[in-house]
């Protein structure tokens, strides 16, 4: 009897491996872009990292390995590095038509690289890039967004300081475009929920004696009547002097301070620290150089390639290769985002749906969605441009 259970276990495997599929994925960067991806403040510290995502792309490859054992498939990655002095049409020929593409490029590369992979019919993923416009007025079919966008995460700001009962929010902003827009989104965030908005005051990095009431924070936050100081600083430099500031002793948020995140490394819930240690000990087994925490981007890249393995066994996408798009077009598609709810696609925009975190530098807060704010679908939906509001319209 144990013989036979021996060659048939032989068999399945000889018949694995000579049906064996590929799962083509790709990984497009740039890494000559002028965008730079480490911000600097004027005393040389550091205050903004972008990683590249491929190590976390790679985790997710490797704890999918048993599924790609028991499928018969066979995974291949390839590193796609943008020269812009040569034909992006031409570079971006080498993907397979099948590949899962993930994006890690500066916006204005991104948009050029997704609509052209989009008139192919290629599937193509945004891990980087939180910008409303691309979910909302870019709405291209083949793109897929597991990075959460800005809404979400003034969302999950703006139901937290409701549920704790701030309600008087002093919004203090950058000069910057970027950070005026920003500042827009957590407005209509925080009316949304019913919050109410003492003022705006807009900061400048400039350290000259006539800036006082914009460059030094006691100054820039008196006269005012607020519960907490909301803060738009995308250079991470102006707001870190913030907290302990104020001239009124008040709780700091946004971009410093409490700040919504994807992802955090304090999880402690939800199997969150094992995958946390796993992205450590992966660093370690293959011998490559010890990294910080998993980055919200990072988070994002494996999200991408866990929303394909994770489906594997339920839906029917395998021939001679894996078609990524068949998966993440199914309704019933999911992963477990090690975040207490599972993460699915929103049919209208692409944009995979999950709980945002609200965290400190060394604990986690909250899980939002907060209690008590419901929606008649899909709790999650409460977090992010909702269909009715949304302009995209895919599905």
């Amino acid at each position: 009897m144990r013989s036979w259970i021996l060659l048939l276990i032989i068999a399945t495997s000889l018949m694995n491996h000579a049906l064996a599929a590929s799962f083509h994925l790709a990984i497009v960067t740039a890494s000559n872009a002028e965008e730079s991806n480490r911000g600097r403040s004027f005393a040389g510290i550091q205050t903004r990292v972008e990683r590249p995502v491929r190590r976390a792309v790679e985790l997710a490859l490797f704890e999918s390995k048993t599924s790609f054992e028991a499928f018969g498939i066979v995974p291949e990655l390839q590193v796609v590095d943008i020269d812009a002095k040569r034909s992006l049409k031409d570079q971006l020929k080498a993907i397979h038509s099948n590949a899962l593409i993930i994006l890690d490029l500066p916006k204005p590369e991104f948009i050029e690289t997704a609509k052209l992979l989009d008139e192919r019919g290629q599937t193509t993923v945004n891990v980087r890039h939180p910008d409303i416009d691309l979910r909302d007025t870019l709405c291209l079919p083949s793109l897929y967004h597991t990075i959460p966008s800005e809404r979400m995460y003034f969302d999950a700001l703006g139901q937290f300081l409701i549920y704790r009962g701030w309600r008087k929010v002093l919004v203090v902003h950058g000069p910057t475009d970027k950070d005026r827009l920003r500042t827009q989104i957590l407005e209509r965030s925080l009316k949304k929920f019913g919050a109410n908005i003492s003022d705006f005051r807009e900061f400048t990095l400039s350290h000259h004696p006539d800036d006082r009431d914009k460059n030094k924070p006691e100054f820039l936050t008196g006269d005012a009547s607020y519960d907490v100081v909301a803060v738009i600083d995308s250079s991470k430099d102006f707001g870190r002097y913030i907290q302990y500031s104020t001239r009124r002793a008040r709780p700091v948020v946004g971009d410093v301070g409490l700040t919504p995140a994807g992802w955090h490394r304090t999880l402690e819930r939800y199997g969150a620290p094992q995958l946390n240690e796993r992205y450590q000990s992966f660093d370690q087994e293959n011998s490559l150089p010890a990294s910080e925490a998993m980055s919200d981007e990072e988070f994002a890249a494996w999200s991408a390639v866990k929303l394909i393995t994770n489906s594997l066994g339920t839906i029917d996408a395998i021939s001679e290769t894996l078609d990524p798009r068949k998966i993440l077009a199914h309704p019933d598609t999911q992963v477990d985002l090690y975040k207490g709810t599972r993460g699915s696609i929103r049919r209208w925009n692409n944009q995979l749906r999950q709980p945002i975190l609200l965290a400190t530098g060394d604990a986690v807060v909250a899980v939002a969605p907060m209690p008590k704010f419901l929606h008649p679908k899909h709790y999650v939906d409460t977090l992010g441009l909702d269909e009715p509001e949304s302009r995209c319209k895919l599905r």
